[in-house]
């Protein structure tokens, strides 16, 4: 997965106040996946890339190329 993804959901994430756990509870992944997710080393399917953008109420394009 491209560095920016992972970047962009970290700093999505805690600018909602949410750690990797309850962000994983609420999209149904575990912390562990999101963890790799914010280190570039995941493939989320697209599935999990608009559970992630439901969960932080974003474009799930934000979570690519962030805002611009």
């Amino acid at each position: 997965m491209h560095r920016a993804f992972g970047k962009n959901l970290s700093a999505y994430r805690k600018s909602r106040g949410l750690t990797q756990k309850s962000l994983g509870e609420r999209t149904g992944v575990s912390r562990t996946y999101i963890s790799r997710l914010e280190r570039g080393r995941g493939n989320p399917t697209f599935a999990t890339v608009m559970r992630l953008a439901k969960t932080l109420d974003i474009d799930a394009g934000f979570l690519f190329f962030g805002i611009r």
